[in-house]
């Protein structure tokens, strides 16, 4: 996408947005690769929208992008954010100033001024839909809690606790932050800042289990790597059966997969081989998330654990 910028632009937004009626404040506006504009992306947050696009993308195109979107609604805020590591977004209308959207009836607190995701991984809301679904009761482990969005859906769906596990800087308050916008009451012993694997093995040295497991690794060299991993083995597939020690009897494992061109039934299989779990449910990104291309699409799977 160079140049003068896509031809019909305006209609492609139009059509997208039209065609996101009824799915609520907070999802993909435009999901380029599915849409006819490869290169970008445009996701709202509320009032805001967040834009992200090739660098390449000419000043005309960004701005016939904003005419184009005030024709469908009038943003308070339009952000651009260059592809790119370490790329810092820009503000093409109002402020980078935090804000709470809403979701489904929760509140999470977004980061417009991050150069990375927000806040709220969109294409992960049917994910939040079946976690707090299947949450009552449960003692659920978050891991790569990030700004804790997972959790927080678990926590009111009824779970009996919720322990959210990162080792960056910051990701905790926002785990408690966005709990607390919720009315979800959050202490220390909620919280813990550690390496993945070294808290998987401190909880498994304490005989520690969880009824429901949060598996979300990010995708690339931030993933940390486990001495014990298995010739072949990476990402989820590395971490699933680790996470499967510390299940009880009838605990399930929620697994998101990115970036693995391989079969959805290839994955699974490769994680059931390795561990006592079964596929308990098959899911994806929303209607929002239109995608020709299966290995490019998120995948997520729900394993249940069986036998003792």
């Amino acid at each position: 996408m160079t140049g003068q910028g896509p031809v019909g632009l305006g209609e492609r937004i139009a059509a997208a947005w039209r065609a996101r009626a009824g799915l609520g404040s907070c999802c993909r506006v435009l999901h380029g690769w599915g849409e006819g504009c490869p290169g970008l992306k445009i996701d709202r947050y509320g009032d805001a929208a967040v834009v992200e696009h090739s660098p390449e993308l000419a000043p005309l195109a960004l701005s016939e992008l904003l005419a184009a979107l005030d024709d469908c609604h009038r943003f308070d805020a339009v952000v651009a954010r260059p592809r790119g590591f370490g790329a810092a977004p820009v503000a093409l209308r109002g402020s980078l100033e935090r804000r709470v959207v809403v979701e489904d009836g929760v509140r999470f607190s977004i980061d417009l001024a991050r150069a990375g995701n927000p806040g709220l991984y969109l294409d992960a809301r049917p994910a939040r839909g079946w976690i707090r679904a299947h949450s009552a009761g449960r003692r659920v482990l978050n891991l790569f809690a990030f700004s804790g969005s997972l959790g927080v859906v678990a926590a009111l769906g009824g779970a009996r606790s919720v322990t959210h596990v990162d080792s960056h800087p910051g990701a905790l308050d926002w785990c408690r932050h966005n709990s607390e916008l919720n009315g979800i009451a959050v202490d220390r012993r909620d919280l813990a800042r550690m390496n993945i694997y070294q808290h998987l093995r401190r909880a498994q040295a304490g005989r520690q289990h969880y009824d429901a497991i949060l598996l979300d690794p990010p995708p690339g060299p931030a993933e940390p790597r486990p001495k014990d991993r298995t010739p072949g083995q990476r990402g989820v597939a590395a971490l699933a059966p680790l996470c499967a020690r510390m299940l009880a009897p009838g605990g399930w494992l929620l697994c998101f997969f990115h970036h693995d061109r391989r079969p959805r039934e290839e994955i699974e299989a490769e994680i059931a081989a390795a561990a006592p779990l079964e596929v308990l449910w098959q899911g994806g990104a929303g209607a929002d998330f239109p995608e020709p291309d299966p290995a490019r699409a998120l995948r997520v799977t729900a394993f249940v654990k069986i036998g003792s």
